[in-house]
């Protein structure tokens, strides 16, 4: 948790987070209540919006 904080606040860029870990992470915090829950899916559309950004630049090209 504390590495998709590190990734919010601009401290470790997208390709640094492990997907794999996300994955377990998301299966784990299942409870949209929770300030895990929040935390983890801001990241995740953070990373999904990078990730896209990073798709249209190549296409683009």
């Amino acid at each position: 948790m504390q590495r998709l904080q590190e990734f919010l606040q601009e401290k470790i860029r997208y390709d640094q987070l492990n997907l794999d870990e996300l994955i377990e992470l998301a299966n784990e915090h299942t409870h949209p209540d929770t300030e895990e829950y929040r935390i983890l899916e801001l990241a995740l559309n953070q990373l999904l919006t990078q990730y896209l950004n990073k798709a249209k630049n190549y296409i683009s090209k």
